[in-house]
């Protein structure tokens, strides 16, 4: 123990870091950028049993309502949902009205997982014209239903990707733009 009562290790310093193991991060999250943030400091943990008649079951239907699943049930929903890019499955949603979509089967979703449960969505951004940061609304309408944002995973696809960069027709490269090569 350190004289201050903290246990030996790293603590936040004005460059990083030299190491992470018993990292003292206190300096880091009592700054200003945390400020108004909503850390829960008391969690409940709640975990439901699932009737077993309900499970080694394909449902084919929207997750929009899952009654089968009692509240506070499942500890991890990975999901891609349907981009509404014009697939046969589509249903060519406004930008709005897929959204709405996408935020009654997180709700739903949410209701399900048991505390500090993970969701995972695979989702890819879209169009050029304009360009639709999809990624950046799902994260927005997580974080106001309640999710907590522990990280991002990005999936590189340069390896199968065609070039990074869209340059126009032929020897007239007038406004360049970028591909996407993530999701």
């Amino acid at each position: 123990m350190k004289p201050n009562g903290r246990r030996n290790g790293t603590e936040t310093s004005a460059f990083g870091s030299p190491g992470r193991i018993g990292h003292d991060s206190t300096k880091f999250y009592s700054s200003r950028l945390y400020e108004g943030q909503i850390v829960p400091t008391t969690v409940v943990y709640i975990e439901n049993s699932i009737n077993p008649s309900v499970l080694d079951r394909i449902y084919c239907k929207s997750s929009e309502s899952m009654e089968e699943i009692p509240d506070y049930s499942v500890h991890l929903m990975i999901t891609s949902p349907p981009y509404n890019v014009t697939k046969e499955y589509d249903e060519d949603l406004s930008l709005d009205e897929y959204r709405d979509l996408l935020k009654r089967v997180l709700r739903e979703t949410y209701r399900v997982l048991v505390t500090g449960g993970r969701a995972c969505v695979n989702i890819a951004n879209l169009g050029r014209k304009p360009y639709i940061p999809l990624h950046s609304y799902i994260i927005q309408d997580m974080l106001e239903i309640g999710f907590l944002m522990r990280g991002e995973i990005i999936w590189n696809k340069a390896s199968s990707a065609s070039p990074s960069t869209a340059w126009g027709t032929w020897l007239s490269a007038a406004n360049p733009i970028l591909r996407d090569i993530h999701e």
